[in-house]
């Protein structure tokens, strides 16, 4: 076993555990994009480019976007090449987040918040679009963490989410997606099914429109 799958694998164990979860990728944080690199990690480009696609599709002018754990910021840094985007983003990890600080993709980018909290941080805004690429996997954090997106999603937003494989069939997000919890907020409008990922397996990617505002 390679230490950068063991790192990946190492991570999968934080189910409920913020604190854990966090200490981790505090320590994990300069040496992460290399150890997923070498796993064939795609995820942050599948996603940028399908956060183009359906900025170009439906969009406004300068779409603003949302990228819900960003990590290092692999995805704003794709986005970057792809368009003219106004790009925020926050992760669990300061020092995750102070790497994507690094690649000067963001507006602005915050540590130490945890998407599982069903608030929005009220620094940031709502946004056109919301993305979230390798956050719903295991260890990580629960399908409800979907409805924290939709906090940070303007009315008739767009919110495209990753779910790894094993992580999917685990906690059972398909029949969360389609339940009155997120069917009262959102509608799905796309999924692309075992999509590429990491070269160990696929991922499934949602994207959800957010209700209009009612009047």
């Amino acid at each position: 076993m390679s230490n950068s799958f063991a790192n990946i694998a190492n991570s999968h164990v934080f189910f409920d555990d913020a604190t854990g979860l966090k200490s981790y990728y505090e320590d994990w944080a300069t040496r992460y994009n290399q150890d997923l690199a070498d796993q064939q990690w795609v995820a942050p480009r599948v996603a940028a480019n399908l956060v183009h696609l359906l900025a170009s599709a439906y969009g406004p002018p300068r779409t603003t976007v949302f990228d819900a754990g960003c990590g290092t910021g692999l995805v704003g840094g794709f986005l970057r090449t792809l368009g003219d985007y106004v790009v925020d983003g926050v992760d669990l990890s300061e020092q995750m987040a102070a790497e994507a600080a690094r690649t000067h993709a963001y507006r602005k980018v915050y540590g130490g918040v945890d998407l599982s909290s069903g608030r929005r941080d009220e620094r940031l805004d709502v946004y056109d679009i919301v993305v979230s690429s390798g956050v719903f996997t295991l260890g990580h954090v629960r399908p409800t963490a979907l409805l924290t997106l939709f906090e940070y999603a303007r009315p008739g937003a767009l919110v495209a989410v990753s779910t790894r494989g094993s992580y999917a069939t685990e906690t059972g997000f398909e029949d969360f997606a389609r339940s009155p919890e997120v069917t009262g907020r959102a509608a799905l409008e796309l999924t692309l099914r075992n999509a590429n990922y990491i070269a160990e397996e696929g991922a499934d990617y949602w994207v959800f429109r957010k209700a209009p505002a009612t009047r």
